[in-house]
């Protein structure tokens, strides 16, 4: 008996994963204020996965993206 959860493919795993890290950065940006940077990630998902059709793989290119860009883009704006 295969007792295993990978099912033969990591991939859910990962988008788990990558969309849980996301919806925890901007939890944690909502909860402490950082309204631009919480805004920023926000248009950049919403911007990318419009671009990509709505589907999976444009999810997770979105979710990808805001998460570099929550990261990259306050550091410019500091400045």
């Amino acid at each position: 008996m295969n007792i295993t959860l990978l099912h033969g493919a990591l991939e859910p795993l990962v988008y788990g994963v990558v969309i849980f890290a996301g919806l925890a950065v901007c939890w944690w940006k909502l909860t402490t204020g950082r309204w631009l940077a919480l805004a920023v990630d926000i248009s950049v998902f919403v911007l990318v996965f419009k671009m990509h059709g709505g589907t999976m793989a444009g999810g997770m290119a979105a979710a990808v993206a805001a998460l570099l860009a929550g990261l990259i883009f306050p550091l410019f704006l500091r400045r």
